[in-house]
């Protein structure tokens, strides 16, 4: 470690000696101020008392017998109460003015008077005990939700995990009739299939939480394209529903990252089939404008309540858990496609009434290519 690292150090402070304090240094100054101004007041009466005894005939004969009586006591015991006085009014000065130092909270800078000298330190103190608190908070909440996380992990893994097992076992065992093995065999793919898709989604979630927030502003990007695909790879869900799926707007063009956004669309399309009516329908728009990009995906399903429209962004949150087992998915998708939005700047909204249908609005602003 070099010397000014550590120059402000208390060890280095404690090595090269004790550090002057400000109230020391206050009363030195205003002790030797003080009696400095003592002896220079008292030669220069001394001086003015010679110059007017030299006009008088034999002054030195008088100046001796001025000087060997009683008055040069008297004198310098004068000087000796004038210091003392000097000792005792500056320490009594310096103990006033360092007073509101000493009674500054750094807790709370603002708690009693300062001087107006010191108010650009105490904000900037207060400034940064405002951020530390806020950055301690968000490391707390940080926290939380990493144990909430990885705890919904554990268990949404563990379920697939025992079934896979539990068939496994049971086929190990030879306790399978033979007609029902594939039937089994497949189920265990299901699950297999289930655990796989949740780990993606999982690393995704990863990923995007590591990236800086404009990390995914990396290249051009064709959104109407972009959609067309997400919705084609959904095509035999669809069909197996009875959905509808129609994918309309105007080629626009976007800065970003085209495999996250692929994945948003397809996670938003997907949820629009899995949750809604068999028979129903998807609409997908993209449109541009000089204020961004707009991408709405709509359906005519049940709807989600105002209430809990916030929430459906949160990992692991269903709306209905028990629906949600038979329609599939992860409990991450949503997640993902906000995590996606803000990497790109932009936002995500929810709309549509209750028993009508739910339209989620990705927004993008414009960037400069």
């Amino acid at each position: 470690m070099s010397e000014v690292e550590g120059a402000g150090r208390p060890e280095a402070v404690d090595a090269a000696g004790a550090a002057p304090s400000l109230s020391g240094r206050i009363l030195r100054s205003v002790l030797t101020f003080t009696i400095g101004g003592i002896v220079l007041l008292t030669l220069m009466f001394a001086g003015i008392f010679y110059a007017t005894m030299m006009q008088v005939p034999n002054s030195a004969a008088v100046m001796a017998d001025f000087f060997g009586g009683d008055l040069t006591v008297c004198v310098v015991a004068t000087l000796i109460v004038g210091v003392a006085l000097a000792f005792a009014v500056s320490r009594a000065l310096t103990v006033s003015i360092v007073r509101p130092l000493d009674e500054v909270d750094p807790a709370d800078p603002w708690k009693v008077p300062v001087y107006a000298e010191m108010r650009p330190l105490l904000a900037r103190i207060d400034s940064q005990q405002r951020t530390l608190r806020a950055q301690n908070e968000e490391l707390a909440r940080a926290e939380s939700l990493r144990r909430d996380f990885s705890a919904n992990v554990s268990h949404e893994m563990k379920t697939p995990l025992q079934v896979i097992s539990g068939y496994a076992e049971l086929m190990e065992n030879g306790l399978v009739p033979p007609e029902d093995v594939p039937r089994f065999a497949g189920l265990i793919h299901q699950e297999s299939q289930a655990m796989r898709a949740l780990i993606d989604d999982v690393l995704t979630l990863s990923r995007l939480d590591e990236l800086p927030p404009d990390a995914a502003v990396i290249a051009s990007v064709e959104v109407l394209g972009v959609a067309q695909r997400a919705a084609g790879r959904l095509t035999k869900l669809a069909d197996e529903r009875a959905i509808s799926v129609q994918v309309k707007g105007a080629p626009v063009t976007m800065m970003g990252n085209e495999g996250l956004m692929e994945q948003m669309l397809h996670n938003l399309i997907e949820n629009a089939i899995r949750y809604n009516d068999e028979g129903g329908h998807v609409w997908v728009e993209v449109d541009g404008s000089s204020e961004g990009v707009t991408v709405q995906v709509a359906d005519d399903g049940p709807g989600i309540p105002e209430a809990k429209r916030e929430k459906i962004f949160e990992r692991f949150y269903r709306l209905e858990k028990s629906r949600s087992k038979e329609t599939g998915g992860t409990g991450l998708g949503l997640a993902i496609v906000k995590h996606g939005a803000q990497r790109h700047g932009g936002t995500i909204e929810v709309g549509g009434k209750e028993g009508e249908g739910a339209t989620f609005t990705l927004f993008f602003p414009a960037t400069a290519e």
